[in-house]
C-alpha cells in the first residue's frame, strides 16, 4: 500500500543510516554498549548489514534460532569485542541486558508509548561495572526520526508521554 511505501522511505532514510553510524562510532569509542532497535525487521537487517563495513552487528528477530540468541546475548554482555547488538520487537520483553547504556531506535511502532518507555528503562537499570572513572553514569536514548513525516508526528506523541512520566529531553 501507499502507506507502507511511505513508511519504508522514512525508515530507510539514508541520512538516518549516516547518523546511526556517527552515533555508533562515538559511543563505541566511549566504551558504551549499544542496542539498535527497529520494529521493522527489514530495516533492522538493512541497518546492521549496511553498517557491517564499520562494525559487525549481530541482530536478533523472530526467526533467530534460540542458540544464536543466547550466544550473541552472552557475548554482548561479557565481551568488549561486541559493543553493538541489533534487536527487533523481540528485545522488548523477557531479555535481560542491563549492560546496555545506549539505545538507537531507528523505527518504532506508531503510538507505542509504553514500548518506548520500556526500551528507555532497559538502559536506566543499575550497572554491574564501575563507571565512576567516566565521571558518573550516563544513558543515551536516540530515536532517529525523518522530519515532515507521520513518523515525526508519532515520535512527538511518544516524547510527550515520557515527559509526562518525568523524563527530560535534549
Amino acid at each position: 500500500s501507499n502507506n507502507r511505501i511511505q513508511r519504508l522511505l522514512y525508515i530507510m532514510n539514508p541520512n538516518k543510516i549516516k547518523i546511526c553510524e556517527y552515533l555508533l562510532r562515538h559511543h563505541v569509542a566511549a566504551g558504551d554498549k549499544i542496542i539498535i532497535f527497529s520494529d521493522d525487521v527489514c530495516a533492522l537487517i538493512l541497518y546492521c548489514e549496511a553498517l557491517s563495513q564499520v562494525y559487525e552487528i549481530p541482530y536478533i528477530f523472530g526467526p533467530t534460532p534460540e542458540k544464536d540468541r543466547r550466544e550473541w546475548l552472552h557475548i554482548f554482555k561479557t565481551s568488549p569485542n561486541m559493543p553493538i547488538l541489533g534487536l527487533s520487537k523481540v528485545g522488548d520483553t523477557a531479555l535481560d541486558i542491563p549492560e546496555a547504556n545506549v539505545i538507537i531506535q531507528v523505527s518504532s511502532q506508531f503510538g507505542a508509548r509504553r514500548q518506548e518507555a520500556q526500551r528507555l528503562g532497559r538502559i536506566l537499570r543499575p550497572k554491574k561495572h564501575n563507571i565512576v572513572s567516566r565521571g558518573g553514569y550516563n544513558a543515551f536514548f536516540y530515536s532517529l526520526v525523518s522530519s515532515d513525516t507521520r513518523e515525526m508526528y508519532f515520535s512527538t506523541k511518544r516524547q510527550k508521554y515520557l515527559i509526562d512520566k518525568g523524563y527530560t529531553f535534549k
